[in-house]
């Protein structure tokens, strides 16, 4: 019986979120005051209405996988949006406006052509997704210290070099993906990154980790795919949360702990480009 009211109970709660769900700008527009959610994905769109501020309720905004060039005044006036999402998109900007957005927990701009990011972007201290993979960045302002609400951070497939070390002071990022960037080294305080649970550093130009990375003590997942020529800190054999390493040909691996050996798995990949562990991204 308990398990029938539950089954019953997220099936209503998946209704009354679709009833709130409109995937057209004209259902919008005639029912504005019930408007939490808009999606319109791959519908070729190349402009956005500058009609987003009529609807006072609206939480979640996703046009990915369109044509989109420019964002409209009108969205950065959306005092309720908690999640926006423009991947795969025309975008060669994020306008300053962009702080506005302070009830923003997610914003994802992967696969757009923007080159810099705005100083302005930081001031989104609710912010706790942040994902601009494959643009053109290539650096990452200073600010970043003060977007403390980060746990996740997707940077790859970027122009990055360096990073600066305020990103170690983001003390709830829990996953930071630097792949396919050009980075030639980490932060020496990485260790610093205290709760970071996964760590993907791959097709990169390293030359080593640095050793406070042994000061993770949650990490679980470490991908060091054609990264670099490189020897692995043998104080990661201490970490007992520590899963999964993927490592090439080239990298020299930390001792094994006898003690973790059931549960710490070094893989070494070989070969070409491929999808060789479950979280990684195609």
């Amino acid at each position: 019986m308990i398990r029938l009211l539950t089954v019953v109970t997220i099936l209503l709660c998946c209704i009354h979120s679709d009833a709130h769900t409109f995937r057209s700008w004209e259902d919008a527009l005639n029912d504005k005051y019930n408007v939490l959610k808009i999606h319109i994905t791959y519908r070729g769109l190349e402009a956005i209405p500058d009609i987003l501020d009529q609807f006072p309720k609206l939480e979640e905004l996703d046009l990915s996988n369109n044509k989109i060039t420019t964002l409209p005044p009108s969205l950065f006036r959306c005092k309720r949006l908690k999640k926006l999402m423009l991947f795969k998109n025309r975008l060669t900007e994020i306008p300053e406006s962009v702080s506005q957005l302070q009830m923003l927990e997610e914003l994802s701009i992967s696969f757009n052509e923007v080159k810099v990011l705005p100083d302005s972007i930081c001031l989104l201290k609710r912010l706790k997704i942040l994902s601009v993979s494959a643009n053109n960045i290539d650096s990452i302002k200073t600010c970043i210290v003060q977007m403390q609400g980060l746990v996740k951070l997707r940077l790859n497939g970027n122009q990055l070099r360096h990073l600066p070390d305020e990103i170690c002071q983001l003390k709830n990022l829990e996953y930071l993906d630097l792949s396919n960037n050009y980075m030639e080294t980490l932060p020496e305080s990485i260790g610093n990154l205290h709760r970071l649970k996964f760590l993907y550093v791959n097709k990169n130009v390293l030359h080593h980790m640095p050793e406070s990375i042994e000061k993770c003590e949650y990490l679980q997942e470490l991908d060091v795919v054609r990264s670099g020529i490189m020897k692995l800190p043998d104080g990661l054999r201490n970490i007992r949360a520590l899963e999964n390493v993927y490592i090439d040909e080239r990298t020299i691996p930390f001792y094994e702990n006898p003690a973790f050996r059931f549960r710490q798995a070094i893989q070494i990949i070989t070969g070409g480009d491929i999808l060789y562990r479950p979280s990684q991204n195609p």
